[in-house]
This record gives structure tokens, sequence and C-alpha cells, in this order.
């Protein structure tokens, strides 16, 4: 792995650092640790299905060798995610005041991690009615498997919208650029977005909401309309097989009958 990662580094490194705004950026130290070893680093803090972890702000990046080995994505992928936290760190600082949802969905934009299992975790929560608030991933987000997965999920569909709302600014990447030149995050978002951040976030929930909750409210609809269906099969099932049994029965009867001579009336 460690001759993959030497060979991907030139490949990869440069167009993160680019996307970012770094003109120079510095080495990042690389950790290679098996399961066993790995867990106790992460103390806890990363979601089991976690194959990597960068100390912010700038390292080093530290990988489960096992995790990429034998998890759902490529060793680019988990490369170009833990260099953004990496470079994003140089770039912008430690006291920068970047919200963790920010700096989680920077680094999937990044890497391209969107997969259907994320949408399908936001219509899941939608369903479930228990997608979290932006807000509440604003300093840290949630351990347990299926709410991490919410939790990145989320992170990147705001990303993606402030790339949309900022398009004409020049997308997150502004906002990186003003925090890089010692702008708070807050502040930088207010002047280029003409909103606050509680304002976007309570926005982008509602968005969110209108946007995936059809498909929750319909998914819902056709579980139901599925669950009547196969009511009314086993029903209908159950209704053939007895008159298929009582037909049975009764053509044993006449067979019955015309065996015994004695069932028919004597001839007058």
């Amino acid at each position: 792995m460690a001759d993959g990662i030497l060979e991907l580094w030139p490949k990869l490194a440069p167009p993160v650092a680019q996307g970012l705004g770094l003109q120079a950026p510095r080495p990042v130290e690389i950790v290679l640790l098996s399961g066993a070893t790995f867990r106790p680093w992460a103390r806890g803090l990363i979601p089991e299905w976690g194959a990597g972890f960068t100390n912010w702000p700038t390292g080093p990046i530290v990988l489960d060798a096992d995790a990429v080995s034998g998890g759902t994505k490529s060793l680019p992928e988990i490369l170009r995610h833990e260099l953004s936290h990496a470079y994003l760190g140089q770039r912008v600082g430690s006291n920068a005041g970047l919200p963790r949802w920010f700096v989680e969905g920077v680094a999937q934009a990044q890497s391209g991690e969107w997969r259907w299992l994320d949408t399908f975790a936001l219509v899941r929560g939608a369903a479930t009615n228990d997608l979290p608030a932006l807000e509440r991933i604003q300093f840290a987000f949630p351990r347990g498997g299926s709410a991490a997965r919410q939790a990145y999920a989320l992170s990147l569909a705001a990303v993606l919208s402030l790339e949309d709302r900022l398009r004409e600014e020049g997308g997150w990447r502004a906002l990186v650029d003003a925090v890089a030149q010692g702008e708070r995050f807050d502040s930088a978002f207010l002047r280029l977005s003409g909103i606050t951040v509680h304002s976007f976030a309570l926005s982008f929930d509602e968005g969110l909401k209108s946007r995936y909750g059809w498909i929750a409210a319909f998914t819902q609809l056709a579980s139901v309309f599925l669950l009547m269906t196969l009511l009314f099969l086993a029903g209908y099932a159950r209704t053939v097989y007895r008159n298929r049994r009582r037909l049975a029965e009764m053509e044993a009867e006449e067979n019955s009958a015309v065996d015994d001579p004695g069932n028919f009336p004597t001839p007058l």
C-alpha cells in the first residue's frame, strides 16, 4: 500500500492543493496502521466504517490499511479526502472557525465520494424524520454508523448547495480564500452570501425536507400499497387452496358414488 500511495501522490496532491488555493503545500506525514492498531489511535472519534482520519489542522494522515484494502472506497478517494483536510488546514490555520460540516463537505466534494447510499441516507432520514439539523453538526459528528453517514451526506449536500449559491463569487472556494486572508468564517459567509450561517442552515434544512420529503412520502405510500397487495394475494391464495381442496373432496365423493352401485336407486 505504501508503494501505491507514493505512486498516486504526484497525481492526487497537486489538484487538491490547487482546488483550495494552496500555492506551496508543505509535506504531509502519512501513517499506515493495521486495523487493530488504528482503532485505539482513532479514539472512537470516527465511525466504525471509517478508514482514515487527519489530525486537524495539518496532519498526520492516519490510514487503516485493512479497512482501505477491504472497504468500498478506493485508495485515491480516501487520499483525496484526507489530503483535503490537511491542505485546508495549511491554507486557513487552526483558528479559522470553520464548521465541521463545511470541512467534511469540502473534503467529499474534492474526493468525489457521493454515492447512492448517501442519497439513501438523506431519503431515509426524511422518511423517519430524524435528519439532524445542519447546525447540530457544526462542531462534531455522531459516532454511530448510520447517524454518521447521515451527517456526512448532509455536509456534502450543504457544500454543494453553497457552491451553487456562491457561483458568481467563486463557489465555496471564495469562503476558503476569505478565511485564509484573515476574515472569520461567519463574517465572510455573510458578506459573500448575504445571509448568516444560521439563516443558511435553516433554509438548507427546509429545502432538504422539500427535496426528499416527497420521495419519503411516496416510499411510505408504496410500502403501504405493497403490504396491502401482499395481504390480498395471501388471502386470494388461501381461498384458491380451500376451493381446490373442496373440489377434490367433492370429486372423491362422486367417484366413490360411481364405484358403489348401492348408491344408485333400483330401477322400477
